[in-house]
């Protein structure tokens, strides 16, 4: 599908200097992640909801966002944020931003992306499906020649709140069964203010997302070795590296023994664009769940118990933890400055 690079700067005095794409992107995250059901967009358990439908939403419509500004964020996030199906209709339809699919009507379209005819992907089941099969699908639907959006459904791959999006039809689990697609590595990138929150509290929580976000990179390795190179002077760490489940500000990394977690029970996730998720698991003492008065959710954890390394990588003090032993306290002037802008903060 031909949609040009859309250079448009407009909008920027609402979105407080940021590009219209960057605008687009984070309006269809916050609808697609966390604001469906508030907003009433009619969404399946995959997370896919109508293109029409979404166009639609007050947000975009005040920005007067286009359908092929809707292709051009799919085909340009640098984390692969959305996902894509192309389900063309029976019969011939006008194209239309008025909302036109009840869930049922989206389940039924969803079950099925069809190629000439032939299956490509089942979106019911992904825990059979890898992500480079469900990564087919948005190519897939980003190349058809294909101008009406009611032809298009469209999902955030990840990062949900929302509490109806099912984990086991949308993702790909991990499991020591199959122990060649489990990543080298699994690590959480944080922040200096948050690390003595987590382990405080024993351990990384989903903070009000459905998941707690892992990355496969950088390896543990690479950053040691890039630490020493700094310290001689001869490198520079590249935290500007897009890095799918992390931010790339991260300044403190949690490197998980990710199977010594699967072993304890602990359940492991693949997004489509290959993020690693867990909600943990409750906590539990003395043979009965710990009794916290907050809500079910909270209560998850990826315990302390799972943490293989732990890295300072902002200034160079390298490693903090080890298997169970805190190695260095972080200085107060570094927990003291509070979050960089924009991440939440708390124990994730």
């Amino acid at each position: 599908m031909s949609h040009p690079q859309n250079k448009d700067k407009r909008g920027r005095g609402r979105g407080q200097g940021q590009s219209r794409d960057v605008q687009v992107s984070k309006a269809l995250s916050l609808l697609l992640r966390h604001a469906a059901e508030k907003e009433g967009l009619k969404m399946n358990a995959q997370g896919y909801a109508s293109v029409p439908d979404v166009l639609n939403w007050r947000k975009l419509k005040s920005l007067k966002v286009t359908f092929p500004e809707i292709l051009h964020a799919v085909e340009t996030s640098d984390k692969k944020r959305f996902g894509l199906l192309h389900i063309p209709s029976s019969q011939p339809t006008e194209s239309t931003t008025q909302p036109t699919a009840a869930t049922s009507e989206i389940e039924r379209q969803a079950s099925t992306v069809v190629e000439n005819e032939q299956p490509v992907i089942s979106v019911r089941d992904s825990g059979s499906a890898t992500s480079e099969a469900q990564q087919t699908a948005t190519d897939l639907a980003l190349s058809v020649k294909d101008t009406n959006p009611a032809n298009f459904l469209i999902r955030a791959t990840q990062g949900h709140s929302i509490k109806t999006v099912d984990a086991a039809s949308l993702l790909e689990p991990l499991s020591l069964s199959d122990e060649a697609n489990i990543p080298d590595t699994v690590v959480h990138g944080t922040f200096h203010s948050t690390w003595p929150l987590i382990l405080q509290s024993g351990g990384l929580r989903c903070m009000g997302r459905n998941h707690i976000h892992f990355a496969t990179g950088p390896s543990l390795e690479s950053v040691l070795a890039l630490r020493n190179q700094d310290a001689q002077g001869t490198s520079k760490m590249d935290k500007s590296k897009v890095i799918s489940g992390m931010r790339h500000d991260a300044q403190v990394l949690i490197y998980i023994d990710v199977r010594k977690a699967l072993a304890a029970g602990v359940p492991f996730w693949r997004s489509e664009n290959g993020v690693i998720l867990s909600e943990g698991v409750v906590v539990v003492k003395d043979g009965e769940a710990e009794k916290v008065e907050v809500e079910k959710e909270a209560q998850k954890f990826v315990s302390l118990d799972f943490f293989h390394v732990v890295v300072e990588r902002k200034v160079g003090l390298g490693k903090i933890w080890e298997r169970g032993e805190l190695l260095q306290e972080l200085p107060v002037h570094l927990t003291s400055r509070g979050n960089p802008k924009g991440h939440l903060k708390g124990p994730r």
